[in-house]
């Protein structure tokens, strides 16, 4: 980096932060990338949907942050992911030429073996003289070496590139994560749940819908700060995982709130296991390294609908968040299922 480049990016730097603080927003990487882009105005429409945001109040919620990341910033990570495969693309034909190389080297020496081996036959047959045997062991050595040559250049020029090649997957699979996956508690995103429900709704799926709110999580934020509400979001995340992974698919749907598709199971299977779930949150607990605080009982509510014939996405999702704040209204800890 220049020294250009890196007093402007201290500039946008010192300028984040405190706006993330200002407007009460996770000092995270995820969400640092999109008070980083505001601040070096590389994207003016999220700088205008942003404006209009804070301009009414003195914060911008975690789920407004996640909604402009998915709005305005993931067609970066599309843009680099094309990049990427476009690498991998260029490394395939680089091999491809390397192999047509040594195959025909190859080649080359199979024509020159076999008149070789013709000609010594000739010169045991008919006893030819030392010149012309020395000749043609001439040709046959010098064919060997040319291939051997050819051979060891490709195999170096493999071993480069298959390394290449490995790092370059590597990153491909982090950007491909990232652009699907919640940066803070791991589990799939607010954009990969969309795409999955749009998919259950357009083949009419038999499919359930489990909407999560971890009960009184802005009183773990007032009173133990947004570290240990990072905690608590990432402990419940792997909790639901634990218990849903074999039957259903997490997804962080923002904030505080998750979403659980469960297909194939019907709306009393899926109050089953979410019946099952919410037991296993109450036996959670989390300590605060720095203070010691412990937070013994963790707890959230549930709402449950089935996807009805010729139902869309957003009546679905209603129907499941009324039922989540029923679950809310009449005491919390509690699953709410809608049924018929």
């Amino acid at each position: 980096m220049n020294e250009y480049a890196l007093i402007e990016a201290t500039r946008v730097f010192k300028r984040a932060v405190p706006l993330m603080v200002k407007y009460k927003v996770p000092t995270t990487p995820h969400y640092f990338s999109l008070w980083y882009a505001y601040c070096a105005g590389t994207h003016p429409a999220l700088n205008r949907a942003v404006d209009a945001i804070v301009k009414k109040g003195e914060f911008c919620t975690v789920k407004q942050c996640d909604d402009f990341i998915e709005t305005y910033l993931l067609d970066d990570a599309t843009k680099e992911l094309d990049t990427f495969r476009q690498k991998v693309q260029d490394l395939a034909a680089g091999l491809g030429s390397s192999m047509d190389t040594t195959m025909s080297n190859t080649e080359e020496f199979q024509d020159i073996l076999n008149s070789s081996v013709t000609k010594l036959e000739d010169v045991k047959n008919r006893e030819l003289q030392g010149n012309e045997s020395k000749k043609i062991t001439h040709d046959l050595l010098q064919g060997s070496q040319d291939l051997l040559a050819a051979t060891e250049q490709y195999q170096l020029h493999v071993k480069a590139q298959r390394t290449e090649i490995d790092q370059l997957k590597q990153q491909l699979e982090d950007y491909r994560k990232q652009a699907t996956h919640d940066a803070l508690t791991g589990c799939l995103n607010r954009r990969a749940f969309d795409i999955a429900l749009a998919e259950h709704v357009s083949n009419n799926n038999g499919v359930c819908l489990i909407m999560v709110d971890i009960d009184h999580f802005k009183l773990f934020n007032d009173e133990f700060g947004h570290q240990m509400g990072d905690s608590v979001l990432k402990i419940v995340a792997n909790k639901l995982e634990q218990n849903m992974q074999e039957v259903a698919t997490v997804y962080r749907f923002g904030g505080e709130e998750f979403s659980v598709l469960v297909t194939d199971v019907s709306i009393k299977g899926a109050w089953l296991i979410a019946e099952k779930t919410r037991k296993a949150l109450e036996r959670l607990s989390v300590t605060d390294k720095r203070s010691g605080q412990k937070i013994n009982s963790i707890t959230a509510s549930f709402g449950i609908a089935a996807l009805e014939t010729g139902e869309e996405s957003a009546s679905l999702l209603a129907r499941a968040d009324a039922l989540l704040y029923k679950a809310k209204e009449n005491g919390r800890n509690r699953v709410m299922p809608g049924f018929r």
